[in-house]
């Protein structure tokens, strides 16, 4: 984990100051003996939903509500978010106990020629 951890933040260029979070973060449900990372992501869920938002409100301050909404709603999806760890290939680094999750594509998306692919 340690290796992966290291991976990881040099792909992010941050160094993380607690460890047991970022080794929560990458480890799936289905590991087993280890928390997952469900908890962190329904916090991280509302602070970025928070920081998004609060960065379009006061940066467009003539768009109206409906308008910051679908912005914030197509850059905080899961699709989106998805996006960007696929590019990053941070699924790489995620501890889990998924044969799926070992084929190509890992059952959500994939590269093919540099774009990004939703696999259904």
């Amino acid at each position: 984990m340690e290796a992966s951890a290291r991976a990881v933040e040099k792909i992010l260029k941050y160094d993380f100051n607690n460890k047991k979070l970022l080794a929560e973060a990458l480890t799936h449900s289905s590991y087993g003996g280890s928390p997952s990372y469900q908890r962190l992501e329904f916090v991280g869920d509302a602070a970025l939903g928070l920081a998004f938002t609060n960065f379009i409100f006061l940066h467009y301050p003539g768009v109206d509500p409906d308008k910051l909404s679908l912005v914030r709603a197509a850059n905080i999806s899961t699709e989106t978010l998805a996006r960007v760890s696929v590019h990053h290939r941070l699924y790489n680094y995620v501890r889990h106990n998924v044969n799926a999750l070992n084929k190509k594509g890992h059952g959500i998306v994939r590269v093919e020629n540099g774009k990004v692919a939703l696999v259904i």
